[in-house]
């Protein structure tokens, strides 16, 4: 398989351009709730026979779908029989693509409208995404149908007829860095367009040029998404473009570096570096200000709503609730969504700095594949505090990987470095890194709290930091996994050492006792 990368453009859009795209992506959503309403009564249906209530496995779900199709009538042009379809990827976007000759209006079809056969292929693969997850992942409840503006994106991917590179409904122009997206069902001089214009970012004019050196035969897919910046929509154009990656010469380090992650931290260790920092610390202030905004839009809409709540402040259920949604409200909750964008995109940049950072450090990379969602998990068992005899908090570090977005980091990590030929290993999290001694060779657990680490020889070690350096020294290429070479650990130890102590005389340095409490720095 060829590699393929995403070159995404900034589009110049008119305002009446603005209109159309708008509504083009509303049809899609209205088509979208269609079709999962349609396939949701299906499904509805097959939940209340025997034999589906009896399958257990994957397996047996998947047997009883494929020996269960189902059909849907549905009038198209030209069309009067009922469709058979079936609940697998192929058969629902199939349907989905059929739908072209749907009904939009007197005398009017999608198709008609510009929507190709391709173009819905796209929409058919997001159903199809949804009812994956909700048949074979146990832990999804329920289909979730798109509210009004949820659906950014819409697509066409590459056809070659003859020869001839073509996108159905789209036009691409790399010359002269246009694309023409089509607005009606006909063909040659009958077919209506409209031309938005793909911009150059002066940054990254090499990079660009490099990318679409292949030209438009090397284009596979053309997306155009929109995003709600400062309360307006940006358009951009996606081009998923197949062939080598072009690089910003950046290169790779010499040897190994083991990482640890936690909800909030990663600590690094390598030849020339041990390290503990905060992933995403910018985000921190942001989020103060989310939580203290979503408590006003929650105060303003119990002001406006309160027949809607009972007198404990609970949400009244069993009734159809009808909402008065205020002005100030509703820009209360445009100035949310900004913020969570702001703060989804500094977090995104801030990872992505820390990650080039490091591709310098060496190349092959280490980190436990810790279960990030498990983290997030309230505990079950509910416990006292020995001393005060109050109940202990069950909360998980849900609220911390959501801000921060530790698995976000790893991934990628991995990609840059597996892109620059390095070597990426995630490795069993059984028998923890942080338990390990190699002075002794013993394995001792340590409690979540347990901040401070005291080795055999009694030396105190801040506890990720000693975990990554114990991930560095992993013999990767034993049939058994968690073996350390312990002579090159014994080696390496006064170097790591003389730089775990400078890094912790950084963190006591530092003006914020947040971050100094967060690797324990005042216990060591």
């Amino acid at each position: 398989m060829n590699e393929v990368f995403v070159l995404e453009l900034p589009l110049q859009v008119e305002k009446y351009q603005t209109d159309i795209l708008n509504k083009r992506y509303e049809q899609l959503r209205q088509l979208y709730n269609y079709v999962q309403g349609k396939l949701l009564r299906q499904y509805r249906y097959f939940e209340q026979m025997k034999e589906y209530q009896a399958c257990k496995t994957l397996r047996e779900k998947k047997d009883f779908f494929r020996s269960h199709p189902f059909q849907i009538n549905e009038t198209l042009k030209g069309n009067k029989t009922p469709f058979k379809v079936s609940f697998d990827e192929y058969s629902i976007k199939g349907f989905v693509e059929k739908l072209a000759q749907k009904s939009v209006g007197p005398n009017m079809t999608y198709a008609d409208l510009g929507f190709t056969t391709y173009i819905l292929d796209h929409l058919g693969a997001s159903v199809w995404a949804a009812w994956d997850k909700k048949l074979y992942d146990f832990k999804a409840k329920r289909i979730s149908f798109k509210k009004y503006g949820e659906l950014d994106s819409f697509s066409s991917r590459r056809k070659v007829v003859r020869g001839v590179v073509y996108f159905s409904g789209m036009e691409l122009h790399l010359e002269t860095m246009e694309l023409d997206i089509k607005m009606n069902g006909k063909v040659g001089k009958g077919a209506k367009y409209i031309t938005l214009k793909m911009l150059h970012n002066p940054k990254h004019a090499d990079y660009e040029m490099w990318a679409l050196k292949g030209g438009v035969d090397s284009v596979k897919v053309v997306k155009v998404v929109r995003r709600l910046v400062r309360s307006q929509y940006k358009y951009y154009v996606q081009l998923t473009i197949e062939g080598e990656k072009p690089q910003k010469g950046r290169t790779l380090g010499k040897g190994n570096v083991g990482i640890d992650l936690g909800p909030t931290t990663v600590a690094v260790s390598g030849e020339n570096v041990v390290s503990i920092d905060k992933l995403a610390s910018n985000c921190d202030n942001i989020q103060e200000e989310i939580t203290r905004l979503s408590r006003k839009i929650d105060r303003s809409r119990r002001a406006n709503n309160p027949q809607n709540f009972n007198e404990d402040g609970t949400i009244k259920r069993g009734i159809k609730l009808v909402w008065n949604d205020s002005k100030r409200y509703k820009e209360l909750r445009r100035e949310l969504a900004e913020l969570r964008r702001k703060q989804a995109a500094i977090r995104k940049q801030q990872h992505i700095d820390c990650a080039n950072a490091l591709l310098k450090e060496g190349d092959t990379f280490i980190v436990e594949n810790n279960p990030v969602k498990a983290w997030s998990a309230k505990k079950k068992e509910t416990k006292r505090d020995e001393k005060t005899g109050k109940f202990k908090s069950k909360k998980g570090y849900g609220k911390s990987i959501g801000n921060h977005a530790p698995s976000m980091f790893v991934d990628i990590l991995e990609n840059k470095v597996k892109s620059l030929g390095g070597r990426f290993e995630r490795v069993d999290t059984q028998n923890a890194a942080s338990r390990f001694d190699f002075t002794d060779g013993s394995l001792t657990e340590h409690g979540r709290s347990e901040r401070a680490i005291t080795l055999s020889n009694g030396d105190t070690h801040q506890r990720d930091m000693l975990a990554a350096f114990n991930l560095q020294h992993l013999k990767l290429d034993e049939a058994k996994m968690k073996q350390y070479d312990t002579e090159a650990m014994a080696a390496d130890y006064e170097r790591f050492c003389q730089l775990e102590q400078e890094e912790i005389q950084r963190y006591k340095n530092k003006e914020k006792k947040d971050d100094r409490s967060t690797i324990g720095a005042d216990n060591l």
